[in-house]
């Protein structure tokens, strides 16, 4: 009966030191996905301002083609218009992952 009570106590023992190690593996996975988190928070903090200067600078460049009467300086800006919405895109796109 004693080694019977041994028995338990050491399958006990044992699965209370496997409980342990995996909660010290959880712990540990948590830390790493806060600091993860956090690393991708201020990652969006950054584009989104990027983002509104990007907006920003559409404006600008709107305003400036309508003033524009050359036909070539209203294509050269359209140009700079659609590069600046793909890197807008590209922002968003980053932004969702």
């Amino acid at each position: 009966m004693a080694a019977n009570l041994q028995e338990r106590i050491n399958k006990i023992e044992a699965k209370a030191a496997l409980m342990v190690e995996r909660y010290g593996l959880m712990r540990d996975a948590l830390a790493d996905a806060h600091k993860r988190i956090d690393e991708l928070e201020a990652v969006i903090v950054r584009q989104k301002r990027e983002l509104q200067e990007r907006d920003r600078q559409i404006e600008y460049l709107k305003v400036a083609s309508v003033l524009t009467p050359d036909h070539h300086d209203v294509e050269a800006t359209r140009a700079v218009l659609a590069e600046l919405v793909r890197e807008i895109d590209k922002c968003i796109n980053q932004l969702s992952l």
